[in-house]
């Protein structure tokens, strides 16, 4: 009796166990992952900012010519259909009506879930710092959605599975693509090559994976491994292609045609979610960048500025505003031109949200290239990775608007483009 007694016990620990692993833990996971409604009361004009589908923002996006042609006389719209994939990239030129002295480009979506944020930080410029343009010396110009295909499919990278952010490589011919050796060591830890299942051994079985890899390697490699760009594996993360993609093509062609302008003087801003602490937008600067953290904070008048001297500062290959900076100093070297990048940062700074980050990274490279079995773990890692890079919170959305007018007022002071006050 004692012996069957014990059986049941243990036969009754196993039924909590797999109905703990199968089904609660999962469902808990999921709820948890969901993005969080937020309500539309004293920020709704802030929300109204922010959209849900590449469909709604270039529709909008496509509306602002009418907006714009009542103060700019010229202004113009072109469509690039981007490689295969039937989705397009827009461009709309505003140019000065007499004295072109300062350009204004603002470009989302070289990471195409991020386009969300883009799209809603140029709408806010639309709605609010038009009228405080000068129309006769200043021009502006908008590229929404570089990577379309990835804005639409909620995806980092584009429909080749490039990080367009680490293609825009100068000269092909003489970069090497094997310069990350870190990512190639560690290819077996970032790239499974098998389809996820039970969300709960998943989650037991990364921490696991990775605090093996920790031991073994140090954070450090796992770190480098990652942030500069690999070039080796087509299907792992951070993958920056071997050639120009469609859209660095695109691109490239519109940097050439804006460092041709008549405009002395050329600010660019790109749009970036992701990176940094969660409710403070940085200003990441160039390599280019001659002034230190505290000069630059100071001269933005702005909290956050990441500078070539900053501890947390790191250069990666193929960036499109360093390639912006190449391009200037090689073909127009007398243009002045400012490119910076504006990151807003979703998940912090802590050790726990760098794990977490890394995860979400690896996990929908992971579903992506090798599926699932299971819908529930499927719907996590898609909900993980939308709230990385568009956080559906309204504090972190409103905080962001106003980090957005605050760094964007101080850049263009600093770069002598006037604002009036309206």
């Amino acid at each position: 009796m004692r012996i069957l007694r014990k059986w049941k016990v243990f036969l009754v620990a196993v039924m909590i166990a797999i109905v703990l692993i199968q089904w609660v833990i999962p469902a808990a996971l999921l709820k948890l992952s969901h993005p969080e409604a937020y309500s539309k009361g004293k920020a709704s004009n802030e929300l109204s900012h922010y959209i849900d589908t590449y469909e709604q923002s270039r529709s909008r996006f496509l509306s602002y010519p009418e907006r714009l042609k009542n103060s700019w006389e010229q202004v113009r719209h072109e469509s690039y259909e981007v490689g295969s994939t039937k989705l397009n990239m827009d461009v709309l030129w505003a140019d000065a009506n007499n004295n072109k002295e300062n350009l204004i480009v603002l470009t989302s979506g070289v990471h195409g879930i991020e386009a969300h944020m883009g799209s809603a930080m140029i709408d806010l410029f639309q709605a609010e710092y038009l009228s405080q343009l000068d129309p006769q010396t200043t021009g502006v110009i908008y590229i929404h959605a570089i990577n379309p295909w990835g804005m639409k499919h909620f995806r980092r990278y584009n429909e080749n599975n490039v990080d367009l952010n680490r293609n825009f490589i100068p000269d092909w011919d003489s970069f090497s693509l094997n310069t990350n050796k870190d990512y190639t060591d560690l290819r077996r830890f970032f790239e499974k090559d098998s389809p996820l299942r039970n969300s709960t051994l998943h989650e037991i079985g990364f921490f696991g994976s990775l605090g093996k890899e920790v031991i073994a390697s140090g954070t450090g490699k796992i770190e480098k491994a990652l942030l500069t760009g690999q070039y080796s594996s087509p299907e792992g993360v951070y993958y920056g292609g071997s050639s120009d993609e469609p859209s660095t093509v695109i691109v490239k062609k519109i940097y050439e045609e804006i460092l041709k302008s008549d405009y002395p003087n050329i600010v660019h801003i790109d749009l970036h979610t992701g990176y940094g602490p969660k409710y403070q937008m940085s200003i990441f600067a160039s390599s280019s960048e001659t002034m230190k953290e505290a000069e630059a904070e100071k001269e933005f008048d702005y909290p956050l500025v990441f500078t070539p001297d900053s501890d947390e500062y790191y250069v990666t290959s193929g960036d499109n505003t360093e390639y912006m900076y190449w391009l200037q100093k090689e073909k127009h070297p007398g243009k002045k031109v400012y490119s910076t990048t504006f990151e807003f940062g979703t998940m912090g700074t802590s050790t726990m949200a760098s794990i977490q980050s890394l995860k979400n990274t690896i996990d929908e490279n992971r579903l992506f290239q090798d599926g699932t079995n299971n819908k529930t773990t499927g719907k996590i890692i898609k909900n993980r990775y939308l709230q990385m890079f568009y956080p559906s919170e309204e504090k972190w959305r409103v905080k962001a608007a106003k980090d957005f007018r605050q760094a964007l007022e101080g850049v263009l002071k600093n770069r002598g483009v006037p604002l009036r006050e309206t």
